[in-house]
């Protein structure tokens, strides 16, 4: 199928009213800077380290789609089966921005843009969100336009700033973890080794840890998150803030059992019911099995390189984080 008309060959569009206009018009010069805007936010998606971000990266697009949508028709009547941009969208842009300052150290004063590559594309971004405004804003002169729109896209270059901003702290938290451990490394005259690839790197537990957090922060649900090694050695273990003092002794058993059995823990629920084959295995193993939610296995190219364990939320709660932790690392999940 042809994805050429011919028809736009003199310099016209259609708008989806069916009237014609000049490509140069106001209208569509504002919702082409837009399409240019969410282009340039799939390059940052690509690009981000935080899975929150990048999470919120994919339904911004899909928002600038309707926008889209919304500018390149005439008609002032809503359409039902077409989504719009409204308050709810706006406000979850705010609070994304609270949550990602909330992270960073105060600024007065103007910022060189982007330290890192995820930043700096962030930075593109913001200022092509602010060109799209200025456009829409001429475009107001015009035709009428949803103040909700001018709000939304005034409240998308911030939200964009903000989210360049914290790439650019995490970015520099990874770079002073790695110094700190080569000095330490290099203090005590062990040599740094090439980490296996079948085995968590010191950055894939820092990682994992961070991801975690933010999640469960995210959720509101303080955990304890525990990683142990194929062999199911503790690794390491980090409790939050508030999380239950119980959890300290469910996340590493978790952790444990996800190695030991092969599998995330919520798989082996059934298993261990009355009348199925490993009935009765938490009490041979005197509790060290933990067969509810919040359990991975940590695979690697189909092998077992570790585990993790996060308790302190439901058991659906627990999974979540668990899942945001291992995407954040490209680690294999099983289902």
């Amino acid at each position: 199928m042809a994805i050429y008309t011919r028809t736009g060959d003199t310099g016209s569009t259609t708008l989806f009213s069916g009237q014609r206009v000049s490509k140069a018009h106001p209208r569509v010069e504002t919702y082409g800077t837009l399409d240019e805007l969410n282009a340039t936010m799939s390059l940052c998606r690509c690009a981000v380290k935080s899975t929150d971000s990048r999470t919120l990266l994919e339904a911004i697009q899909q928002q600038i789609f309707w926008f889209c949508a919304e500018l390149a028709c005439e008609s002032e009547t809503p359409v039902p089966s077409q989504r719009y941009i409204s308050t709810e969208e706006i406000i979850a842009l705010e609070q994304s921005i609270d949550v990602a300052m909330g992270q960073v150290a105060e600024v007065h004063s103007f910022i060189v843009p982007g330290r890192g590559e995820a930043a700096a594309r962030l930075h593109v971004a913001r200022t092509l969100a602010r060109r799209a405004e200025r456009r829409l804003v001429e475009l107001a002169v015009h035709v009428t336009v949803r103040q909700v729109l001018l709000r939304y896209i005034n409240r998308l270059s911030d939200c964009l700033f903000a989210l360049a901003r914290l790439e650019d702290h995490l970015a520099h938290q990874e770079t002073l973890i790695q110094e700190i451990a080569g000095r330490y490394l290099a203090a005590s005259g062990k040599p740094m080794k090439k980490e296996s690839a079948m085995s968590l790197s010191f950055h894939e537990l820092h990682q994992i840890v961070k991801a975690a957090m933010t999640h469960a922060q995210t959720l509101g649900v303080p955990v304890v998150i525990s990683v142990v090694d194929a062999q199911g050695i503790s690794m390491l273990t980090w409790r939050m803030p508030e999380a239950l003092l119980v959890s300290s002794e469910l996340a590493p058993k978790k952790a444990w059992t996800a190695v030991a059995m092969k599998s995330a823990t919520h798989e082996i629920y059934a298993t261990v019911q009355p009348g199925q084959p490993l009935y009765g295995l938490e009490t041979h193993l005197q509790g060290k099995v933990v067969t509810f939610g919040g359990g991975f296995p940590l695979l690697r190219d189909g092998n077992i390189i570790g585990g993790l364990g996060i308790s302190g939320g439901t058991v659906e709660q627990d999974i979540d984080i668990a899942q945001a932790a291992l995407a954040a690392i490209n680690m294999e999940i099983t289902q």
